[in-house]
């Protein structure tokens, strides 16, 4: 994700299809997730391990519109502040 600055992490970035996701996290499925973030002046790459994932770190979007391209497709956010404290570690 580009950000103007590296600090501070951002509230929340944009995930993929929110089904797939949803269907993972019903079956108790979590993969380890590795964050970049790069701002004009540098880049960081943060590690999430799959035992620090809950729930609450994804949040459904609302679905597209009916005049969209791909009318009802719906996506997902990560909620970053839903990371319990520490477990976020910084790669590079």
């Amino acid at each position: 994700m580009s950000v103007r600055k590296l600090a501070p992490m951002p509230k929340q970035i944009l995930g993929a299809a929110w089904g797939p996701q949803r269907e993972r996290m019903d079956a108790g499925i979590y993969f380890p997730l590795f964050l970049v973030l790069k701002s004009p002046t540098e880049t960081a790459i943060y590690y999430l391990p799959s035992d620090f994932q809950s729930p609450a770190l994804f949040a459904a979007r609302a679905p597209l519109s009916s005049s969209a391209k791909r009318a009802g497709w719906q996506g997902f956010v990560y909620v970053l502040s839903a990371i319990p404290e520490g477990a976020l570690v910084r790669l590079l």
